[in-house]
C-alpha cells in the first residue's frame, strides 16, 4: 500500500529487535527469573532472525544515503537464526538459569491472549500470537543489511551489556 502512494519509498522490516535496553530479550530474562516452567509458542520452533537495533539505525542512515536504495525494500535480519526455543535456551545461559520448557499449543495461547486483550498491559496479545505463529527470518533472495553496506551483529556480542 505505501508504494501505490510512494513509489519510490524505501521500505526496511526488520525482524525483532534487540539491545541492552530492549523490551524483547529483557522480557524474556525477566520471565526466566519469575517461573520455574518457561510455556513456548507452540513447540518453540518458530524461527526468529533478531536483528540489533544499532544495525537498524545504521540501515536506515544507509537508505538515507543511497540513491540505488530508492524504491526497494529490504528485510532486516541478524546473522543468526534461533528457533524460540534455542533463543530461550541461550538466555538462558547467558542468566545462569535452568527451566522447564513447555510447549503450549498455539490455541492456548490465543484463548489466553484473548482473556488478557482487556488488562491495561496484557501479559501477551492476539498480534503475539499471530506473530509467533509463523517464522521471522530473512528471505533468501531479499536486499538485507549487506546491501546496504551494513554487518550485521550477532547476539552474543551484544548480550554481555544486558543488565539480566
Amino acid at each position: 500500500m505505501v508504494r501505490d502512494v510512494f513509489p519510490e519509498a524505501v521500505i526496511l522490516r526488520p525482524s525483532v529487535m534487540f539491545a541492552p535496553d530492549d523490551r524483547f530479550v529483557n522480557a524474556l530474562a525477566a520471565i526466566t527469573g519469575s517461573t520455574p516452567v518457561l510455556p513456548l509458542f507452540g513447540s518453540g520452533n518458530t524461527r526468529l532472525q533478531p536483528v540489533y537495533a544499532g544495525d537498524v539505525a545504521d540501515a536506515v542512515l544507509a537508505a538515507l544515503k543511497m540513491p540505488l536504495a530508492v524504491g526497494k525494500t529490504y528485510e532486516l535480519g541478524g546473522p543468526e537464526i534461533f528457533t524460540y526455543r534455542e533463543l530461550i535456551e541461550t538466555i538462558l545461559t547467558h542468566v545462569g538459569r535452568r527451566r522447564l520448557l513447555l510447549p503450549v499449543s498455539f490455541r492456548v495461547w490465543e484463548l489466553l491472549a484473548f482473556l488478557c486483550s482487556r488488562l491495561a498491559s496484557p501479559p501477551v496479545t492476539e498480534a503475539q500470537v499471530t506473530l509467533m505463529r509463523a517464522d521471522n527470518v530473512v528471505a533468501n533472495e531479499a536486499l538485507a543489511l549487506a546491501d546496504l553496506g551494513v554487518a550485521p551483529t550477532a547476539l552474543k556480542t551484544i548480550l554481555p551489556e544486558y543488565r539480566l
